[in-house]
């Protein structure tokens, strides 16, 4: 099918992929699948543990897995190469765009239409990447070049230990929320091992700060709805940024961030110092007892069991994702924002050997792959699995599994918007103008902050169509 062209401005670098610097790899073996894939949070268990599958079902073929921190450089540096080897990516950024505008990985059109458990590919894909699967190519063409990664959730991260040795419930609203804070300030807990500290009822990580965004959207969705949300993401023109129009969905962002605010506002409420902490600073606080909550993304929850030498979580410390606390006048109560409209699986265009890399996509895709990565990763991917009578590895996973099933209705931040897809516009207007890190500095404030956002938008908007092509 076609659709109106997409001119992404591509840098030379990608555009002289022909002329550039070879990768480290000499030789292509035709019975050997090179993958890259990225390994932070999620860690690599899990790939190792499809690859070791794999292998086993296809016993003439070997893969070589590059799975490292350094995935994303590494993926641009082979795209940028004349004797690319690499055969599947399993990564994160917007980087994929540019690489499938200007024909530099392989359409997947065929492979979406395969089944895999009895069901096709493009159906087993989660309602929330239903669209974003699909992109227009320079040539006006419409493809599918990535299949999404994960369906992360994020939101508000709770010590599940901690709330039962003290006789906390977990909050269902908002309301709630505050009355708990409040609770645990005046509680003045002695932190374990630190007589000059007592429990606080948050942490937050001041270098990533975005991960306010998981809960604060997810309010949004709730306040708005989805249908404004979807009316929201056309970026029909700037007004859409108008966060003093009732009959929008920006006047409700606002709306949320103020909720945000309500709580961050009052440092008494998190640990002294949380402005400046790196996300690993502040999950080793949490875990260490200074807090009993944070806003978070569900790879915290591998992130904290590295801390511990044995990989194993103490007693004290048993971590829970709580279904965000509903708020009042909420319109959409099961609605939440799913993290990971940024990752990919995608297979280059150069590969000489794509149907070994397809059948390693339907392997992770499929229900085997999912549970895998759910037991192995102890986070969910973007593919519906039956989970039904899935035992979960941990009360983490257990907590995941809830949140995900409590949910009706998800949604991301893409857009099918020619400014969305050439990655100049977000729901901030643009990243730069994601509100939190200035208001916590005390440099802005909610109105100022939105205030920018629309003139912002107002002032760049036709300068924005016009690089996208439009």
């Amino acid at each position: 099918m076609k659709k109106s062209a997409i001119y992404l401005f591509i840098p030379a670098v990608l555009l002289s992929l022909t002329t550039l610097v070879s990768c480290d790899k000499t030789e292509n073996d035709p019975t050997t699948l090179n993958i890259i894939c990225l390994n932070l949070g999620y860690g690599d268990t899990w790939i190792k543990n499809a690859v070791a599958k794999w292998e086993d079902e296809n016993p003439d073929y070997k893969i070589n897995l590059e799975a490292s921190e350094d995935a994303k450089s590494l993926i641009s540096r082979h795209m940028a190469s004349s004797h690319n080897t690499d055969d599947l990516y399993i990564s994160v950024g917007t980087d994929w765009r540019t690489y499938a505008a200007s024909g530099a990985l392989l359409p997947l059109d065929d492979l979406i239409e395969e089944e895999v458990d009895g069901v096709k590919i493009k159906d087993k894909v989660n309602d929330e990447y239903k669209k974003s699967i699909y992109f227009t190519n320079l040539d006006g063409e419409t493809h599918t070049y990535r299949l999404p990664w994960t369906s992360g959730v994020g939101g508000i991260y709770y010590n599940a230990a901690m709330f039962e040795e003290n006789g906390w419930q977990v909050p269902t609203t908002y309301d709630e929320l505050i009355t708990l804070i409040n609770t645990i300030k005046d509680a003045r807990i002695p932190v374990e091992g630190d007589l000059q500290a007592t429990v606080k009822p948050l942490v937050y990580t001041g270098q990533n700060t975005d991960y306010f965004d998981y809960t604060v959207l997810t309010w949004w969705g709730q306040l708005a709805g989805k249908e404004k949300l979807d009316e929201f993401l056309t970026y029909s023109d700037y007004s859409v940024f108008d966060y003093e129009d009732n009959d929008g969905a920006y006047i409700h962002l606002k709306e949320a961030v103020n909720l945000w605010n309500n709580i961050f506002s009052d440092s008494s409420n998190y640990v002294e110092g949380s402005l400046s902490k790196t996300n690993h600073q502040a999950q080793q606080d949490f875990l260490n007892g200074y807090s009993a909550m944070m806003f978070n993304g569900e790879w915290c929850y591998n992130e904290i069991v590295g801390y511990m030498e044995n990989g194993v979580l103490p007693e004290s410390f048993d971590l829970k994702i709580m279904k965000t606390p509903k708020v009042d006048n909420a319109v959409e109560e099961n609605i939440s924002y799913i993290v990971g409209e940024d990752q990919y699986i995608a297979i280059p265009a150069t590969t000489t050997k794509p149907e070994l890399a397809k059948s390693f996509i339907k392997l992770l895709v499929s229900d085997w792959g999912c549970e895998n990565f759910t037991s192995s990763a102890n986070g969910l991917m973007a593919y519906k699995w039956n989970n039904e009578n899935y035992e979960a590895p941990n009360s983490f996973v257990e907590s995941l599994i809830e949140y995900k099933n409590s949910t009706t209705s998800t949604f991301t931040n893409f857009s099918s918007s020619l400014l969305y897809l050439n990655n100049i516009i977000d729901i901030w207007g643009t990243s730069a103008m994601r509100p939190f890190n200035g208001i916590l500095s005390n440099t802005s404030t909610v109105d100022r902050a939105f205030e920018t956002i629309k003139t912002e938008t107002q002032r760049q908007w036709e300068d924005w169509k016009r690089q996208a092509g439009i």
